[in-house]
């Protein structure tokens, strides 16, 4: 599962999103339930999505300047649904279409 996050997350970070936004994928160091992370920075948010090996996400957008979370989502990876289908929400929250 994570594996399949990374590589999609990749795919994300590695395209355009539009002006001033920029995407990077951090892989954790080894651990009993390894995780990565796509960091989505736009000038007025920072958006994380974060997965565990185990499936689990969590999904977080924060306003820069008041600190105000405008959304957040933990859930589980839905098998044999799109990364964008599942994630659709977390990107348009941020203004970036998905599909």
């Amino acid at each position: 599962m994570l594996n399949a996050f990374i590589d999609w997350a990749r795919q994300v970070a590695g395209k355009p999103l539009g002006q001033d936004l920029e995407a990077r994928v951090t892989e954790s160091q080894a651990s009993d339930n390894p995780s990565a992370r796509l960091d989505i920075d736009t000038p007025v948010a920072v958006a994380r999505i974060t997965c565990w090996q185990r499936g689990d996400y969590d999904a977080e957008v924060i306003d820069i300047e008041t600190e105000r979370t405008l959304f957040s989502t933990h859930g589980h990876i839905q098998v044999g649904q799109s990364f964008p289908k599942q994630f659709a929400a977390f990107f348009q929250s941020i203004g970036i279409a998905t599909e």
